[in-house]
């Protein structure tokens, strides 16, 4: 029995929905989520202490999605502090070269990986393991949502003057 097969049969849930939530838990290290889940109430997020989804009147739902993501972030975080040179390892893949610099943000969202670094005016995506790096020069990114699009897969995100995609933005220099 794994891990991921015991929490599913805890909360009655899919494993594949285990497992989309413990990936976008490790790109935080823990910290936050967000999902598009029909089982956990629809588009949704998660930070200790918040919970949205989109079925926002089902309380009941809301603290099962609590719950399950506190377990998951609590694992996620025992995890990578026993295995540090795993983390460092997987870090250099998804951010070189400047994984030594904390993103200003980071998530994932339907399978797309994002960080933000305000300092270099770089935002760098990862799909299907390619890694692309835009150019924010002259933009302040504060945040991301999911496109409406149908397909959920296009990120937008939102500055001062209000909100872009990656193909409003230049490829960064490298």
């Amino acid at each position: 029995m794994s891990k991921i097969h015991d929490i599913a049969a805890k909360y009655q849930i899919t494993e594949a929905t285990v497992r989309t939530l413990l990936e976008g838990l490790q790109t935080t290290s823990g910290f936050q989520v967000q999902f598009n889940s029909a089982e956990l109430g629809g588009m949704g997020q998660w930070q200790s202490g918040m919970v949205m989804i989109g079925d926002m009147f089902n309380d009941g739902l809301k603290a099962k999605v609590a719950a399950l993501c506190a377990e998951l972030a609590s694992f996620v975080r025992e995890h990578q502090a026993t295995q540090p040179e795993e983390r460092e390892k997987k870090d250099a893949t998804v951010a070189a070269p400047i994984k030594t610099i904390p993103a200003t943000f980071s998530g994932s969202q339907n399978g797309t990986k994002y960080a933000y670094y305000a300092p270099q005016n770089v935002l760098q995506l990862e799909e299907d393991g390619t890694v692309s790096r835009y150019s924010t020069e002259g933009l302040t990114l504060w945040g991301v949502q999911q496109s409406q699009d149908g397909t959920g897969k296009k990120l937008k995100f939102t500055h001062a003057g209000g909100t872009i995609t990656v193909d409003d933005l230049k490829p960064a220099v490298e």
